[in-house]
């Protein structure tokens, strides 16, 4: 099988998409270099060859390493069950887009829906070409090691406390430097490896996830009930940027946000937006 066609190249440089190396595709597309939006992997067979790749750069690869925001797999015959099934499982994940035995047009089709979805999601970014929105997101993307955008919200809420005891220190509730990684969750959107840490316990408790080398940034007034939620560009990629956006979406729509702990899947924090009056 060959590489996309001319006119789907088109549409993505159309776009202010640049082809870019990376590894472990046969072709990518980026706003920035070695972080692709869109990467193929094409296979002339059933995809056995394929899904090999997929999970060489998904499951044997660190989780700092970059990974495209959407994977596009093109195979020429059905690929086998139970390769299949695990494709499926990790696409629950990742955004992965499996085409078997592709129709015409049903490639470009999932470049347009994909491309329409993530500028969807980072609509808070397109302010440079409103008239191309992901020009405008290029363009944005290229400017966040130099301007440090930082998007941040400030919610008045209702805190239920869980079990904060993982937060203890000789049985007393008192700021230290230990971080507690917590899986932050609203709706069908979560992000995990939230590290969030008691940095002030007088007059009221405050819990803070400032981190130098992380861009989402959450801190949660108990006293006050006041949930922030910041988010610094600059530290981000694409996939990380798309994950806060689509929590900051999800929870101004649910009212509703949970931390927990991942090992034991309990809620630490479950915050709602206040209700006036």
């Amino acid at each position: 099988m060959s590489l996309p066609s001319d006119d789907i190249h088109a549409y993505l440089s159309s776009n202010g998409l640049d082809v870019i190396p990376f590894k472990g595709t046969d072709l990518a597309y980026g706003y920035r270099e070695n972080e692709p939006i869109f990467a193929f992997i094409v296979d002339g067979g059933n995809g056995s060859m394929a899904f090999q790749k997929a999970m060489g750069m998904y499951w044997a690869t660190a989780e700092y390493i970059s990974k495209p925001w959407c994977l596009v797999m093109v195979t020429a015959l059905p690929m086998i069950p139970h390769n299949r099934q695990m494709l499926d499982n990790l696409g629950t994940q990742y955004n992965i887009q499996l085409l078997e035995t592709p129709q015409k047009n049903a490639l470009l089709n999932i470049f347009i829906d994909q491309l329409e979805n993530l500028t969807s999601i980072m609509h808070r970014y397109l302010e440079h070409n409103e008239s191309n929105p992901s020009l405008s997101l290029g363009e944005s993307m290229r400017t966040w090691k130099s301007e440090k955008p930082a998007l941040e919200d400030t919610f008045h809420v209702e805190i239920d406390r869980g079990d904060l005891s993982i937060y203890d220190e000789n049985g007393k509730m008192v700021p230290n430097r230990t971080t507690v990684p917590l899986t932050v969750t609203s709706g069908e959107a979560e992000i995990e490896g939230v590290l969030l840490r008691l940095v002030q316990s007088e007059p009221n408790l405050v819990f803070y996830t400032e981190h130098r080398n992380l861009p989402s940034v959450f801190r949660l007034d108990l006293k006050d009930q006041i949930l922030t939620m910041r988010f610094e560009a600059d530290k981000a990629n694409i996939i990380e940027a798309t994950s806060f956006e689509s929590l900051v979406s999800a929870f101004k729509l649910k009212n509703e946000i949970r931390f927990s702990d991942p090992n034991s899947g309990q809620t630490v924090f479950n915050v709602r937006v206040r209700r006036n009056g």
